[in-house]
């Protein structure tokens, strides 16, 4: 994302960075902190795009500087991201911090990101701290995470915090309308926790299975009262498992709402058991399934 694009409903945020970091008022570790899929790391992507510009404007970088120029080649060699597929461990975050400790080859600020902070075991963090406490000169620390109760402590006391709450729902939709999902609606923002990239990105992926795919085959489900739809369906879900009970949690706790019968809340309570089923290695996933979508058929 180049800059100046920034996320609608980040903009302020953003604003706010840029106004402190032209006052020299920017905290060096900065850990941001949102749901998954609502553009954490745009932001960062913005601000760090920003740090290392030569001549960045009120909007952000120039992108026209040879700093930028290496940036957007993919290669400026004093900017570092730390990440790895599972956990990241205390090798790769001294890694980082070697990197850090010389002086920035392009004359400016030196900027490390870590778009998935909870992820570093105790060792790594640990291996961070000094880093964080003592950073060198002109360096940003820029951290990022879904789940703060993952970060340890002392991780979180050495880094100035920022909230990111969920976009509004007319943001999100005008932003996806954008992106071209022309039937974005409410309903299909609620079903991926009115995270619009989130969405953006289920409807992009090569999977088959997303919220159309669901409501479609509970409508057919609904509408028939024999084993073979439901069968078929179960297996053919059974990887995303998790999803489905969840959706179909949210189906019954919609309906019980609207309409306080029993059966809907048996069908609800059917479903919050079958979250925590699914969370155990090695359960049969099909037939958990089975049991829950037993309870839409007719």
């Amino acid at each position: 994302m180049q800059s100046g694009q920034m996320l609608p409903w980040f903009s302020d945020t953003y604003n706010d960075l840029l106004v402190r970091y032209f006052n020299n008022k920017l905290h060096h570790a900065l850990l941001f902190i949102g749901a998954k899929g609502i553009g954490k790391a745009k932001l960062v992507a913005g601000l760090s795009d920003t740090l290392l510009c030569k001549k960045p404007t009120p909007q952000g970088a120039c992108n026209a500087c040879q700093s930028c120029h290496l940036r957007l080649a993919g290669n400026h060699p004093d900017f570092y991201v730390l990440e790895s597929e599972k956990q990241l461990g205390v090798d790769k975050i001294r890694e980082g911090i070697a990197k850090l400790s010389g002086t920035a080859q392009m004359g400016g600020n030196k900027v490390l990101v870590i778009p998935v902070a909870d992820s570093m075991t105790e060792a790594a963090a640990n291996a961070l701290l000094k880093t964080l406490e003592e950073p060198t000169n002109n360096t940003y620390l820029l951290l990022i995470t879904d789940s703060l109760n993952r970060i340890m402590p002392t991780i979180l006391s050495r880094c100035e915090k920022h909230s990111l709450g969920l976009p509004d729902v007319q943001s999100s939709l005008a932003y996806l309308q954008q992106q071209g999902v022309q039937d974005a609606s409410e309903a299909l923002l609620e079903a991926y926790g009115y995270a619009p990239l989130r969405l953006e990105a289920a409807l992009n992926s090569e999977s088959d299975f997303n919220y159309r795919t669901f409501t479609d085959g509970m409508g057919a489900l609904l509408a028939s009262s024999g084993s073979q739809q439901l069968l078929a369906l179960a297996n053919k879900w059974q990887s995303d498992a998790v999803q489905v009970a969840t959706w179909c949690q949210h189906m019954a706790h919609k309906a019980y709402v609207e309409r306080q019968q029993a059966q809907d809340y048996a069908r609800y309570r059917a479903c919050v058991e079958a979250v925590k089923t699914l969370q155990h290695p090695g359960v049969n996933k099909s037939m958990v399934l089975v049991g829950i979508l037993k309870q839409f058929q007719r």
